[in-house]
Parts: C-alpha cells; structure tokens; sequence
C-alpha cells in the first residue's frame, strides 16, 4: 500500500506537485527579509525541488526493488 502512494494521477503526486510549485513562487516572489533568514529563497528552491523529484525517485525505487 505504501509503496504505491505516488501512482500516476494519484492525489498524493498531485498534493506534492502543488507543494513543489508553491515552493518556487514563494523563492520568485521572496522579499528581503525572508532572505536574511536561513536558507532564504535558495532554501525554498531546494525545497521546491525535492517535493517535484521526491515522487519520481519513490516509483524508481519501487521498480527497482
């Protein structure tokens, strides 16, 4: 069950898109303040980026294994 949480069309991959994507506007839209905190925008990239790649390494485990 667990293993296939990130089927293709499923609401888990789409909730993690939806997180990914808000991530990258919040890094585009970032104001000077919230860059003298830690990580500032290049945080929310990073962030950004792990909610995108996270589901896909998910299923390329899964098959693998």
């Amino acid at each position: 069950m667990l293993l296939a949480a990130f089927e293709p069309a499923s609401k888990e991959l789409a909730i993690f898109l939806i997180i990914g994507v808000a991530c990258f506007v919040l890094a585009a839209f970032a104001g000077p303040n919230l860059l003298r905190r830690a990580g500032g925008s290049v945080g929310f990239v990073g962030l950004g980026l792990a909610f995108i790649f996270f589901p896909e390494m998910w299923r390329t485990i899964d098959a693998a294994f």
